[in-house]
């Protein structure tokens, strides 16, 4: 029997696009969790922050832990695998989570909100540290965004809650603009979302470099450029390093075969999967898994 990464969709406990709560709040409404254990790896069908006000605290996040403290924010996007770690028990702070339809129709396709880096793991660590927040801050921020969500009052509710989620999603875009490598081309940043997000849908196709330059009509020096800018990698890098981890979570988050796993990821013989793995991750996929 084939057991499935759980997926988590977003479920809030109001009409809302916005959810919020403290992670004590959030700690309980995961113990009370019975489709699927919070605390071993999921994938979420949704946007996540998480905000430390007090402690430490360890977040896994694809194949990693990122360590978090006060006036720590980590950014965990749709289709990423993740899980709690115990000490979630006993670090304060805030939850946010965002339906996705929500935050991709107002930030990732809107003409007026461009959020090029923020939520782009494959250009971004996905944390901010208050130490690159300068004299701005988020936990004053968040503190007020969580007030307005507990206030009993209904009047506007959503559109100032909105609104203190454009000020957060828009201040961690400036830093992450802040601190990104220099001399990129917003044109660019376009671009290259165009082409990473052509990948997750056709790599199982392709892995051709030329086929997605031909795509976005572009030439293929010019993706290439755009690419090594962006990520210091090459294209044909980049489509290799991506596979590799739709590879692992298929291998760490199911029970599916090799040659199962293979197929899925777009390789016509499980010996090429196997032999494309160990090049790029100088293991084995069954070593990997375990």
């Amino acid at each position: 029997m084939t057991v499935a990464l759980p997926k988590i969709d977003y479920k809030a406990d109001s009409e809302s696009d916005i959810e919020v709560m403290t992670i004590a709040e959030t700690f309980i409404k995961l113990t009370k969790t019975t489709e699927h254990n919070p605390f071993e790896v999921h994938k979420i069908q949704f946007y996540f922050i998480l905000v430390v006000t007090e402690n430490f605290y360890s977040h896994y996040v694809d194949f990693k832990f990122y360590e978090l403290k006060k006036g720590s924010v980590l950014f965990v996007a749709k289709n990423q695998v993740q899980h709690f770690t115990e000490n979630f028990k006993n670090v304060k702070g805030y939850c946010i989570i965002l339906n996705s339809q929500f935050l991709e129709q107002n930030y990732f396709m809107s003409q007026n909100h461009n959020l090029n880096r923020l939520y782009n793991y494959h250009l971004e660590n996905p944390v901010i540290h208050e130490e690159e927040m300068g004299k701005d801050e988020f936990i004053d921020l968040v503190e007020k965004l969580y007030f307005e969500y507990t206030l009993p009052s209904n009047f506007a509710k959503a559109d100032i809650l909105r609104a203190y989620i454009d000020i957060i999603l828009l201040k961690a875009e400036r830093v992450k603009q802040q601190h990104a490598i220099s001399g990129v081309k917003t044109k660019w940043l376009e671009i290259f979302n165009e082409f990473r997000n052509s990948l997750a849908i056709n790599y199982i196709k392709t892995r051709s470099s030329r086929d997605y330059s031909a795509e976005l009509l572009i030439s293929y020096k010019l993706l290439n450029d755009i690419v090594k800018s962006t990520t210091g990698k090459t294209v044909k890098a980049f489509i290799d390093d991506f596979v590799v981890v739709e590879i692992k979570r298929y291998l760490v988050t199911t029970s599916l075969s090799v040659k199962e796993i293979s197929y899925k990821t777009g390789f016509d013989e499980p010996a090429n999967m196997t032999k494309f793995f160990k090049k790029n991750t100088q293991t084995t996929p069954l070593k990997f898994r375990e």
